[in-house]
């Protein structure tokens, strides 16, 4: 039977029956199903065209959790675009992904999509410029080190955009429809831009 908890510690046999207290310390140690394990944290120096995370199997996960905090381009209409790789970040796909959202802001609502496009596009406004002008976004992603399943991601984001100004709001997700191992994901403006600011934190979703 497998056990829960930190080595030495690991006392704890899974048997699915927990106290609130054990439920607690596990969480606590991060050894708790949805506990998260920080991968990687990048915070944006200088003007890059893009951000890296590279060799994800080196931190194998089913399911990872994203943040993006004040994300902008150095441009307007700068939104958030997600790419894989299958070469830990060599390259980076360039066609087939699907994705769609939906959008609220202070004047109208709406939605985005398409079944053939560069990237998984829209993942926050297309604001621009400096703060407080900037994005915020969390993400989940799914299967990617599974060669067998496609490569899925959700989000949702909030920003003010300068350009107009107003308050506006996006959730929504995307898909790469080929069932093969990405190991690396690329962040970047869809307006190919280069990006102004912003802190991303990647993190391993634990399972049971």
């Amino acid at each position: 039977m497998s056990y829960l908890g930190t080595q030495p510690n690991d006392v704890k046999k899974n048997i699915g029956l927990y106290t609130p207290s054990e439920i607690l310390q596990l969480t606590k140690e991060g050894s708790w199903g949805g506990s998260l394990e920080l991968i990687e944290e990048q915070t944006v120096s200088g003007t890059p065209s893009s951000i890296d995370f590279i060799n994800l199997a080196n931190n194998p996960y089913d399911v990872y959790f994203m943040t993006v905090n004040s994300f902008s381009s150095a441009t307007d209409y700068g939104a958030l675009s997600l790419r894989v790789s299958t070469d830990n970040g060599s390259s980076f796909k360039t066609t087939g992904y699907q994705y769609a959202n939906q959008y609220n802001n202070a004047g109208s609502n709406g939605e985005q999509r398409s079944t053939s496009y560069s990237s998984i596009t829209n993942m926050t406004p297309p604001n621009s410029g400096a703060s407080p002008f900037a994005s915020n976004c969390y993400a989940y992603l799914y299967n990617f080190l599974d060669s067998t399943k496609y490569s899925f991601a959700t989000f949702q984001s909030t920003a003010y955009i300068s350009a107009v100004p107003e308050y506006e709001g996006y959730f929504g997700g995307g898909v790469y429809p080929v069932a093969e191992t990405h190991n690396a994901i690329r962040l970047f403006p869809q307006n190919s831009s280069n990006v102004d600011q912003g802190t991303i934190k990647l993190y391993g979703v634990k399972q049971i």
